[in-house]
Order: C-alpha cells, then sequence, then structure tokens
C-alpha cells in the first residue's frame, strides 16, 4: 500500500508556521528578556550624564575656590613670617590681619582656613575664634578639607601647609543640580577619610556597589572618582521607573504577536487555498497544451510567483503559436519563391515579345517622326520592369544581390518617377530634398534598390488622405547615407507595428503583405538597416540607412 503523503496545502501551512510564527514566538520571549535589561542600560547611561553634568560643574567651581585659597597661601605676610625662624610679634600679628582681611572675601565658600609652619605647627587660623577640624562634615553645613601646600614665591622652598574647610554648596550645583534621573540620589565621599560630606537617607554603606536594594526596590549607581578636589561620587537611582515601562511594552507586544501569529496562520491558510487553486489550472491549461490546444491560457495573478509561472506558461504558448506561424509562413514563402521563378519567367517572355515589336516599329518608322521619342521612352521602360522584376525576385528567393557602386539617387529618382502616378491618385503631393548635386555612392544593386523604394513610395502613398504629404529625404551620416520617407497619412496602430515586415500581413484587404517584406530583405541584402516610426492618425517615417562607398 503507498503512504499517504501530505497535501501541498499542508506543506504550505507548515513552512508558514515553521517560518513566521515560531520566530515571532521566540520573538516575544526575547522582547520579555531583554526588557529588565533596556531599562538598565537606559538608566545607567541617564545616571552618566547626569553625573559627568555634575562632575563639569564642579570642575568650574573648584577653580574658583582653589585661586582663593593660593591667594592665602601666597599672601606676602604670611610668607614673610614663616620665612623666619623666629618671627617678631608684629610680623605674626601682620600676618593674622592680612590673612584676616583676605579671607573674609571668601567666607561664604570657605568657612575656615589654618596656616602650618615646616614642622607642622599650627601658626595662624582664620576665622580666629576656635580651632580648625581636620575634615569631615558639621551638622547643616557640609565641608570638605583641602590641604595645599606653601611655597616661596622667590625659591620655590616649602613653607608650610595651609588646611582649609571648602563648603561643599560652594562647590556642588545649585538647588536640584544631579536631579536630571526623577528620584536620584547624590552622594560625596572624602577621597582621604572616606567620610560622607553629604547628609543621607539611605545607608552610606550601599552606595559601595553597582547596585543595591533599599526599600524592598532595586537601585543602580554609577561613580566618578576627582583628584582635586579630593573626593569621591556615586549618583543612585532606583531601577523600577525605568524597567517598568519596557516590560509593559514586552506584555503588550507579546499579545500583538500573538494575534499577529494568529492572522498569519489564518492568512497563510487562505492563500495556500489560493496558490493551490491556481496550480490546478495551470496544471489543467498545460495538459490542455499538451493535446494540442494552444489557444489556453491561465489567469495571470501579478506579483507572486505563482503569477510569473502564469506568465511564463502564456509567453511559451504564445511562442510556440508564433514559431508554428512563422514556419508556415517561411513554407509559404518558399512556395512563393516558386511561383516568382514561374511569374519572371512569365513576364519576361511578353516583355521580350513587346520590346522585339516596338524596335520593328522603332525600324519602320522615319528618322525625322515625332513618334521615335514616344517609342525610346515605352522601350526604356520595357528594360526598366525587366530588370526590376528579375533583381527585385532574386532577392526574394535567394536574399544575395550583386553589388557595385551605385549612386542612391538614380534607383531613388526612377522609384519617384514611377510612384507619381499612384501620389496623383491618392491627392497626395511628393516634397523632396536630395541632398545636393554630388553623387551619393553606395555598393547596390540598382534595380533591386529600386523597387525597395518603389514598395516604401506606394506604401506612402496608399496612406495618404486628400491633400496629404510624402516627404523624401536624402543625407550623409558618418560613413553612409541615410533615406527618409515620410507621410502625413494615418499611421500604423501600434499593436500591428511589430508584424509589419511579416510576409504576407497586411490590413489593406487588397495587399498582398509582401511589399515591406521584400523591402527588408533587400535592405538586409545591402547591409543596411530598415526602420519604421508611426503615430496613429499622424503618419509614418520609413529610414533606410545604407553604408558608403568609393567613388565608381
Amino acid at each position: 500500500m503507498r503512504p499517504r503523503s501530505l497535501s501541498l496545502r499542508s506543506k504550505f501551512t507548515l513552512i508558514v508556521l515553521g517560518g513566521a510564527v515560531l520566530p515571532l514566538a521566540l520573538l516575544g520571549l526575547w522582547l520579555n528578556r531583554t526588557a529588565e535589561r533596556s531599562g538598565e542600560e537606559l538608566l545607567r547611561a541617564r545616571l552618566g550624564t547626569s553625573l559627568g553634568q555634575i562632575v563639569d560643574e564642579i570642575g568650574l567651581r573648584w577653580l574658583g575656590r582653589r585661586s582663593q585659597l593660593l591667594r592665602l597661601a601666597e599672601s606676602s605676610a604670611v610668607q614673610t613670617a614663616l620665612r623666619e625662624n623666629s618671627p617678631s610679634r608684629e610680623t605674626e600679628d601682620a600676618a593674622q590681619i592680612e590673612l584676616g582681611e583676605l579671607f573674609a572675601g571668601m567666607r561664604d565658600a570657605v568657612e575656615s582656613a589654618t596656616v602650618e609652619d615646616a614642622s607642622g605647627v599650627a601658626r595662624w587660623s582664620v576665622p580666629s575664634e576656635g580651632p580648625a577640624t581636620s575634615g569631615g562634615t558639621t551638622l547643616g553645613n557640609p565641608a570638605l578639607l583641602v590641604r595645599l601646600g606653601i611655597y616661596d614665591n622667590a625659591t620655590g622652598a616649602r613653607l608650610g601647609r595651609l588646611d582649609a574647610r571648602v563648603s561643599m554648596s560652594s562647590l556642588l550645583p545649585g538647588g536640584a543640580g544631579w536631579g536630571g534621573v526623577s528620584g536620584s540620589v547624590l552622594a560625596v565621599f572624602d577621597r582621604g577619610t572616606g567620610a560622607s560630606l553629604l547628609p543621607l537617607s539611605i545607608d552610606p554603606a550601599l552606595f559601595a556597589g553597582d547596585r543595591f536594594v533599599w526599600g524592598e526596590e532595586p537601585w543602580l549607581t554609577v561613580r566618578h572618582t576627582l583628584h582635586e578636589p579630593p573626593m569621591h561620587l556615586v549618583l543612585a537611582a532606583p531601577l523600577t521607573p525605568f524597567t517598568e515601562p519596557f516590560q509593559q511594552a514586552a506584555r503588550r507586544n507579546i499579545w500583538i504577536l500573538a494575534i499577529v501569529a494568529l492572522a498569519v496562520f489564518a492568512l497563510a491558510t487562505l492563500l495556500t487555498r489560493r496558490t493551490t487553486r491556481a496550480l490546478v489550472r495551470l496544471a489543467a491549461a498545460a495538459e490542455a497544451v499538451s493535446h494540442g490546444d494552444l489557444e489556453r491560457k491561465v489567469e495571470e495573478a501579478p506579483g507572486d510567483e505563482v503569477g510569473r509561472v502564469a506568465r511564463a506558461f502564456n509567453s511559451m504558448t504564445e511562442s510556440l503559436r508564433r514559431t508554428l506561424r512563422e514556419l508556415s509562413q517561411r513554407q509559404a514563402l518558399a512556395a512563393v519563391g516558386e511561383f516568382a521563378a514561374s511569374l519572371a519567367h512569365e513576364v519576361r517572355n511578353p516583355l521580350t515579345s513587346i520590346r522585339l515589336d516596338l524596335q520593328r516599329v522603332e525600324e519602320k518608322l522615319p528618322q525625322d517622326s515625332d513618334a521615335r521619342e514616344l517609342l525610346g521612352r515605352a522601350l526604356g521602360e520595357v528594360e526598366r520592369v525587366d530588370r526590376s522584376v528579375t533583381g527585385a525576385l532574386r532577392v526574394a528567393r535567394s536574399g544575395s544581390v550583386t553589388l557595385e557602386p551605385v549612386d542612391i539617387r538614380q534607383p531613388l529618382e526612377s522609384a519617384i518617377h514611377s510612384a507619381e502616378p499612384e501620389l496623383k491618385a491618392h491627392g497626395g503631393m511628393l516634397e523632396q530634398e536630395l541632398g545636393g548635386a554630388d553623387p551619393l555612392w553606395v555598393k547596390g544593386d540598382a534595380p533591386a534598390l529600386e523597387q525597395l523604394f518603389l514598395n516604401l513610395l506606394l506604401n506612402a502613398a496608399q496612406a495618404l488622405d486628400e491633400g496629404g504629404r510624402v516627404e523624401v529625404t536624402v543625407a550623409r551620416y558618418r560613413d553612409g547615407v541615410s533615406i527618409s520617407i515620410r507621410d502625413t497619412g494615418r499611421g500604423i496602430p501600434l499593436e500591428n507595428i511589430e508584424r509589419i515586415f511579416e510576409p504576407f500581413y497586411s490590413t489593406r484587404p487588397e495587399g498582398t503583405g509582401l511589399g515591406l517584406a521584400i523591402a527588408q530583405r533587400i535592405a538586409t541584402a545591402h547591409g543596411g538597416e530598415l526602420e519604421i516610426e508611426s503615430t496613429p492618425g499622424a503618419g509614418s517615417t520609413v529610414r533606410l540607412r545604407l553604408p558608403g562607398s568609393p567613388p565608381a
């Protein structure tokens, strides 16, 4: 028993499930897993930006505080007193007075300052009431202990040290300057002692790590260390306000993905049914063509692969029909070749009799008879018809010509002369611009070229309405000659322009469909190109390009 296989529709459905629904499920799982990490990365970036702004502000403010402290250390009275091993009372008092005057201008930024000599003995303090502390903070007024060396302005020798307590409010940004992140807390620690320089509502020990839990809520921290002023800054903020939007979005996206997955499954089911129906129709059409029904077509769905297959199938059947039609035309053209040989024989025989009769009449006429001119013209036309029939039919049958230098104007003028009756019969006018008096040499068969031009001129004349116009233009181009025949007739419909060179194809009931086919064959035999441009209702232009030739 043959095992039962899955239908094409079931296979397509499984492909959609494996290629679309499963990746959507994995995407939903990934969104849920990355929600917290995305919120954490965003919070760290925001905290880093805020802390960077705080550090920049502290750096700018520290430049002002440091310049104030250097004025104390570089006081002339202080340096004079420190240079002397046993300064006088007057020198000591002068240093204390100058320190007090300088300190008065920085009281809002510097809480106190103490000057020690090289042996570490405190010599002066400002303000003078109360000794200097060794760092840390005082209640309600956090301060940072800063130590600067005092060096001789003249020699650079170390004279002592300046200990100053700088107010934190003068270094930190005003107001809530670190509030770039909602709920963030700034902690500042002395680099030397590790003491907290700001009052904190959170245990300062928690700020030692990258994250901590406070009030059952996770917090993240970022940190930065400054060498001047010597402090360590930590900015912390709760994580939940940043992860919650991502988690909500992830949950919402999971629901959306579930809905999309269901919609994809439903759409896949619908599309597979439609696709398999199209494939069934395509299989039926292929089977019909295999039985000889070349007119069978299938519906072309735009855009998808099934539509491309349908278009390819229709193109294949159209190409097959065209190939069979061309094969039939070639067989008909072969029959015409045989008919042409017989026709040439049948035309030459009466032409030969006519020529001989006319020659006998010419011999019997007196030398001064006016009829001699008419007979000479008739004999010339008989010779021209004989040459044209022989040359044109030779090209039509074999595609070869006898090439020799020809002034292109000669066969063109002969064709114009022969086409004038047809032009007059349709009430048309002929305008010609034959490119000056110098010969335009090409290598060709004059009778065949004359037949080519005559076919084109007759087609142009037959397309004219009363009062129409045919323009013939001859010009040189690069290394060849271009002949254009333009008419103001009805033009050729766009759907017929591609078939006009096919043998036996004609839009006129009385047409044979051989004129343009023979003309194109003659042009090809001469190594030339024949092109047609046409606008329905405005006329057509036929352009023949032939390679040039040296003068005969």
